[in-house]
C-alpha cells in the first residue's frame, strides 16, 4: 500500500478539510507517513473527523495538529497552513496561555475544562477579543503513556459580548435623578461612567450638551480613556420635543473587535439609552421647577389667605357691633328689625367663613396647632349637638345623641377645635338630608375616641368618596337644602382630626346616608373640665342651617291678589329669599318663593307666573337647568326668566345669557335696579304677548279676507258666463243683486256659488239616470 493510497484511506469523507488532510505531505512533518503512524493516532483521526463539534487532535511532542471541517472556521487565516503545524507555531500569540495547559495533559495531569477564557488572537489581520470555552483530554498508547490531546472547543464569543452590551444597557436604566442638584449634567456625568467601565467596548467615552441658555444649561465634556482606539464615532443626542439635538456622544471603537453590524446596534441603542435619560432627566428638571413654582405659589396663597382674612376682621367688626346694638335697643319697626336681623346673620355668615379660611390657611402653611387643656368631651359635644336641635325640627328630622360609656371622663383636648369638627358635620348631615334621622354618637374605643355622625340623606357615589375631604371639592349634582357653600368644611374636619392626632373616614351609600367617623388619642388627665364653647361657636352654625329651612308663610304660595303680575322667586338662601320677596311684594306683584328647581317646575305647572326670578346655585340643579327646561318646553317657551348669580364678571353674564336668560344680575345688587330690571322683564313680557296675540288676530282676518274674496271671485267668473259680459260689468249686477235685496255683496256671491254648485249636483244626477234607462233591456 502506498502513502496516498493510506492517507486517502484514513482522512477518506466530503468536505474541503478532508480532501487537505488527503493532500497533505505528512513525510514532511514531525508525525511522518500516514503508513507509519500507530494505531492509536489512527484511532484518535477517526474519532476526531466525524464530530460535528469543533475538534482538534494535538499529536506527539510538538502537538502537531490534525483537525475537523467544524473546527476549521475556528482558525480564520491560520487554515490551512495550521494542518500537521506544531500548536507552538500555530497559536503562537496566546501559547502562553495554552501551552502550559497542554503540556500539563501530555505530561499526565487530568483532563482539562475552561469556560470563557479571553485571548486575544491573530486570525483575521488584526488582533481579534475572544473567548472560549474547551476541554483538553489525553490519548493513552497501549503502555498508558500520553501521546496526544483531544481538544473540543467553543466559540463563546458573541455570547459573552452579548452578555457585557447588556449589563452596560441595564446599568443606564438604573440611574437615579431623586435628589439631584442638576439633573441633566447629573444624568449625563452618570451615563459616561457607567459607560467608561465596559472598557472593552468603549475605550474612549466623551459627551457634551449645548443649551439654550434658557432651559438646558451648557454640561461639561466627560473623557475616559482606556487604550488606542481603532477611530471615533459620534451619536446625535436627543430630547423628545426638542428640534435639534441636545449634544454629542462621541465613543471609541475597540481596536480588537471588528465593527460589524452587531457592534454598531449597540451603539446605536447606547445612544438612545442615554438620550431617553437626557429626556427623562429634562422632564424631572421641569417637573421640580414646576412643582417649587406651584409651592411658592402655594405659600403665596396661603399668605394672602392669612392677610385677607385678618383685614377683613375689622369691617366685620364694625358691622357686627353696631347690628348688635341696634338690634339690642328694640326701637325699631318690626320691618326694619327683620331686615337688620338678617344683615347681622350675614355678616355672622361672613365672619364664620373668614375664620374658616383662617384655619384652612393655617392648615396649609402647617401652622394649626392645637391648644390641649382639660374637656369633657360629652359636654362639650352634646352643646354642639343641641344647638342644631331647633333647625332638625323645623327640617322635620330627627336628631338622636347617644353618648358612650366613659366619654364624660375629662381628657385633654382642644375644645374649639373638637367644636368645630362636631358643627362641622352636623351641617354637612342637615344639609344633605330631607327625611328621617341624624345620629349623633360618642364612644371610647382602643384608647381613641370616637365621635360618629351618621344620617339618612343623599348619600355620596362610590367615585367620590375618596374626594369629599378634598379642599374645595364639591359632588355634583347633589340634591342639598341649599347650593351655597365653598366645599371647605368636609376637608378642615380632616385638617382639624389630624391636628389632634387622630383621623376622620366616611361610610355612604347612594340615596342612603352617610356615617362619618373620627378618632382622636383617648388622654385622660386628672383635671377640672374648663368650661365648654360648644354654645358661643354653635350659634352661628345653627343661625345659619335655620336659613336653610323653608319658612310657611314663603310656602304658602300667593300671599293675596297684591297686583295682576305674578312671579316666582327660586332662591335657597332663607335671608336673601325673605329680602327679595319683600321688594317684589312691595310693588303689588304676587310673588310666590321657592328653594329649588323641582319645586318651581311644579309650582309653573299648577300656576304658570309671569316671570321668574332664579339664583344660580341652587341645591341639586341649578337655576341654568330651570331655564334649560322652560326652554325646552312649547308652553313656558317665553316664559320671562332672570338669573341671579354670586359669579361676577363678563364672562358669567354672556354664558347666563347664552343659555337663554332674559336678564342677568349679579350679587350683591341695588334694590332698586332688582325691581326696575323686573318690572322691564314684565312690560316687554306684556307688550311681547300682546303683539303676538294681535298679529294672530290679524293673520285670522286675513285669512277671512282671502276666503271672501275668493268666493266673490268665483260668482264673478259664473255671472260673465251667464251674460257673456266683462268682470268689471259682472260684478256691478253683483252690487245691484245685493242693493236691490238689501244684502252684503260676499253674500250674494255665496248664493250665486251655492245655486251653481246645486244645479251641477241636479244635471249630474240626471244624467246618471238616463244612463241607467239606455241601459236597460
Amino acid at each position: 500500500m502506498d502513502r496516498r493510497s493510506a492517507a486517502e484511506r484514513l482522512f477518506a469523507g466530503p468536505g474541503e478539510t478532508r480532501a487537505r488532510l488527503r493532500r497533505t505531505d505528512w513525510a514532511a512533518t514531525p508525525l511522518g507517513p500516514v503508513e507509519d503512524w500507530p494505531v492509536e493516532l489512527r484511532s484518535a483521526v477517526r474519532t476526531v473527523l466525524p464530530s460535528r463539534i469543533p475538534m482538534l487532535l494535538w499529536w506527539g511532542p510538538q502537538l502537531v495538529q490534525i483537525f475537523n471541517d467544524a473546527y476549521t472556521p475556528v482558525l480564520g487565516d491560520k487554515y490551512p497552513e495550521a494542518i500537521g503545524q506544531p500548536g507552538a507555531e500555530c497559536w503562537a500569540e496566546v501559547w502562553d496561555e495554552l501551552g502550559p495547559l497542554a503540556q500539563g495533559v501530555l505530561d499526565g495531569a487530568e483532563a482539562t475544562y475552561t469556560e470563557k477564557q479571553f485571548l486575544l488572537m491573530r486570525r483575521h489581520g488584526y488582533l481579534e477579543e475572544t473567548y472560549w470555552t474547551f476541554s483538553y483530554s489525553p490519548v493513552h498508547a497501549e503502555d498508558d503513556s500520553v501521546v496526544g490531546v483531544f481538544v473540543a472547543t467553543t466559540d463563546v464569543t458573541s455570547r459573552v459580548l452579548s452578555e457585557r452590551r447588556l449589563e452596560t444597557l441595564r446599568r443606564l436604566g438604573t440611574i437615579n435623578l431623586a435628589g439631584a442638584e442638576h439633573p441633566v449634567t447629573d444624568a449625563c456625568r452618570e451615563a459616561v461612567r457607567i459607560l467608561a467601565d465596559n472598557r472593552a467596548d468603549l475605550p474612549v467615552v466623551a459627551a457634551s450638551l449645548r443649551g439654550d441658555g434658557t432651559e438646558m444649561a451648557p454640561a461639561p465634556t466627560f473623557r475616559l480613556e482606556s487604550g488606542a482606539p481603532a477611530q471615533l464615532t459620534e451619536f446625535p443626542l436627543t430630547v423628545t420635543g426638542w428640534p435639534e439635538p441636545v449634544g454629542e456622544l462621541v465613543v471609541g471603537i475597540s481596536p480588537y473587535r471588528e465593527f460589524d453590524d452587531s457592534y454598531r446596534g449597540f451603539l446605536e441603542l447606547v445612544a438612545a439609552r442615554v438620550s431617553a435619560i437626557l429626556t427623562d432627566a429634562l422632564a424631572y428638571e421641569t417637573e421640580r421647577h414646576r412643582a417649587s413654582a406651584l409651592a411658592d405659589l402655594d405659600k403665596a396663597k396661603t399668605r394672602f389667605f392669612q392677610n385677607v382674612s385678618h383685614e377683613f376682621r375689622t369691617p366685620l367688626t364694625l358691622l357686627i357691633g353696631p347690628l348688635e346694638a341696634l338690634l339690642e335697643q328694640g326701637s325699631l319697626p318690626a320691618d326694619q328689625q327683620q331686615t337688620m336681623a338678617a344683615a347681622l346673620r350675614a355678616a355672622r355668615r361672613l365672619q364664620r367663613l373668614v375664620d374658616t379660611l383662617l384655619d384652612v390657611a393655617k392648615a396649609e402653611a402647617d401652622q394649626l396647632q392645637p391648644a390641649f387643656e382639660p374637656v369633657n368631651p360629652a359636654q362639650l359635644t352634646a352643646e354642639c349637638a343641641a344647638m342644631f336641635g331647633s333647625a332638625a325640627e323645623d327640617a322635620g328630622l330627627d336628631l338622636r345623641l347617644d353618648l358612650g360609656e366613659g366619654t364624660s371622663t375629662v381628657i385633654s383636648l382642644d375644645q374649639e377645635m373638637w367644636a368645630k369638627v362636631v358643627l362641622n358635620l352636623l351641617s354637612n348631615a342637615l344639609k344633605f338630608t330631607h327625611r328621617g334621622k341624624i345620629g349623633v354618637g360618642l364612644a371610647v374605643r382602643d384608647d381613641e375616641l370616637v365621635l360618629s355622625v351618621s344620617d339618612t340623606g343623599t348619600g355620596i357615589p362610590d367615585t367620590e368618596q375618596g374626594r369629599v375631604f378634598e379642599r374645595f371639592h364639591q359632588v355634583e349634582g347633589t340634591a342639598g337644602r341649599t347650593g351655597e357653600g365653598a366645599g371647605i368644611g368636609l376637608s378642615l374636619v380632616s385638617d382639624l382630626a389630624a391636628a389632634l392626632g387622630g383621623a376622620v373616614t366616611v361610610d355612604s351609600t347612594l340615596g342612603s346616608g352617610s356615617t362619618f367617623t373620627v378618632t382622636v388619642p383617648w388622654r385622660p388627665v386628672d383635671a377640672e373640665a374648663k368650661s365648654t364653647v360648644g354654645a358661643s361657636i354653635g350659634a352661628d352654625y345653627a343661625d345659619e342651617a335655620r336659613q336653610w329651612v323653608p319658612r310657611p308663610d314663603e310656602e304658602a304660595g300667593d300671599t293675596g291678589h297684591l297686583g295682576e303680575a305674578r312671579v316666582l322667586l327660586v332662591e335657597d338662601n332663607a335671608d336673601m329669599r325673605t329680602h327679595i320677596l319683600q321688594l317684589l311684594r312691595a310693588q303689588g306683584w304676587q310673588v310666590d318663593a321657592v328653594a329649588d328647581v323641582d319645586t318651581a317646575i311644579e309650582r309653573i305647572a299648577a300656576h304658570r307666573p309671569h316671570l321668574v326670578l332664579s339664583d344660580v346655585m341652587l341645591p341639586g340643579r341649578d337655576g341654568v337647568s330651570l331655564l334649560r327646561e322652560l326652554r325646552s318646553e312649547p308652553s313656558t317657551a317665553r316664559l320671562p326668566v332672570m338669573l341671579l348669580t354670586a359669579r361676577a364678571g363678563a364672562e358669567s353674564t354672556v354664558d347666563g345669557l347664552g343659555h337663554g336668560a332674559d336678564d342677568y344680575i349679579t350679587k350683591p345688587f341695588h334694590p332698586g335696579e332688582l325691581v326696575a330690571r323686573v318690572r322691564v322683564n314684565l312690560e316687554l313680557s306684556w307688550f311681547r304677548e300682546k303683539l303676538i296675540a294681535a298679529g294672530e288676530r290679524e293673520a285670522a282676518d286675513l285669512r277671512r279676507a282671502l276666503d271672501t274674496r275668493s268666493t266673490v271671485s268665483e260668482a264673478v267668473g259664473l255671472v260673465m258666463a251667464a251674460f257673456r259680459c266683462d268682470a268689471d260689468a259682472a260684478f256691478e249686477k253683483l252690487v245691484s243683486f245685493s242693493q236691490h235685496r238689501n244684502i252684503k255683496v260676499r253674500d250674494i256671491a255665496a248664493e250665486v256659488v251655492a245655486d251653481f254648485v246645486a244645479a251641477i249636483g241636479e244635471e249630474a244626477q240626471a244624467d246618471g239616470q238616463v244612463t241607467d234607462a239606455d241601459s236597460r233591456p
